[in-house]
């Protein structure tokens, strides 16, 4: 693999490889002031285009609202959204790893569990039941119908759609009539077969920022609403 390619050129086995094979040890990192280290075995927030793009985004959205962090991995838009403001965070993500790395980063970050909470969990599955004023879905890119078998896969890859289907269907129960839902995404994934799933689910969604449609790739995310 060339190290002259940035990770968004790469393909997705190429960045689970490379991040597996470089990633062995925590290490501190900083995106948009926001302070975190990052395991072994977890999304690593800081290499990736999306991070920085989501928080900018979030900076005006989240002051005085109950945010949650849907596949959180280290825990960056958590730590983020608290930092400027938001009154409760909860974090939710399927990696166990992940979860431990965010609890770590919520107590670096000198966060109190009254202000941040973090669940194992399936999307919503283990998420006690509340309505959230903000939900923010840094969503894998990649839907090919493979078998998962690392957690840090997950990262990466959603077979058929499947986790974005059950995160819409159960998302509806954690709503409300002002609730915001930003999904990020990217032209490098199958836009077309995420939007038909966003037509069929019971919300209303619209293509809210967009970066990089200059390159190779673009960045984006979308609102979706009730």
């Amino acid at each position: 693999m060339s190290t002259i390619r940035s990770y968004y050129q790469l393909s997705a086995d190429e960045i689970f490889e490379d991040v597996k094979s470089s990633h062995k040890d925590k290490k501190r990192h900083s995106v948009e002031h926001t302070n975190f280290v990052v395991f072994p075995q977890v999304y690593p927030s800081h290499k990736f285009r999306t991070t920085g793009f989501v928080l900018k985004n979030l900076k005006n959205l989240v002051s005085g609202k109950i945010v949650c962090d849907m596949g959180c991995g280290p825990g960056v838009v958590g730590l983020y959204a608290l930092k400027n403001g938001a009154k409760k965070v909860v974090q939710a993500d399927i990696n166990p790893y992940a979860i431990e790395n965010a609890k770590e980063n919520n107590k670096i970050n000198g966060f109190k569990k009254s202000q941040i909470r973090s669940y194992m969990s399936d999307c919503f599955e283990n998420v006690p039941q509340q309505k959230f004023d903000l939900i923010v879905f840094n969503m894998p890119y990649h839907n090919d119908d493979i078998e998962i078998q690392d957690p840090l896969q997950r990262a990466f890859y959603d077979p058929n759609f499947d986790s974005i289907k059950k995160f819409l269907h159960q998302a509806e129960q954690y709503s409300n009539e002002s609730t915001k839902i930003l999904i990020a995404f990217s032209n490098k994934g199958d836009i077309k077969g995420l939007e038909g799933i966003f037509d069929e689910s019971a919300f209303q969604w619209e293509l809210w920022k967009i970066i990089n449609s200059d390159k190779e790739f673009d960045n984006r995310i979308y609102l979706l609403t009730i």
